[in-house]
């Protein structure tokens, strides 16, 4: 259940890079708390640049396009070595 304080609260969910180990994350930073690498553990961390994410009807068909693109291209790249692998496999 959502209370009128919490309604529209933005969730302090932030992107990092560790500088020992280069890791990158995301992490939920909470006031009062430091966030360490998931990977080494380490408090040397970088905070970097998160872009919000648009919704939207045009960002919609753009992305469809563009997985309609790569799902054309990953199946005639699967049609091609099933081809070459029949020449190669004629009995």
């Amino acid at each position: 259940m959502t209370s009128a304080s919490n309604a529209g609260a933005i969730i302090p969910l932030y992107d990092f890079s560790c500088k020992g180990c280069g890791a990158a994350f995301e992490a939920l930073v909470r006031p009062g708390t430091r966030p360490s690498c998931p990977s080494c553990g380490g408090k040397g961390l970088e905070r970097q640049f998160s872009l919000p994410t648009v919704h939207s009807t045009g960002t919609h068909e753009k992305a469809l396009k563009a997985a309609k693109k790569r799902d054309a291209r990953q199946a005639d790249q699967r049609n091609r070595a099933q081809r070459e692998y029949e020449a190669k496999h004629d009995d």
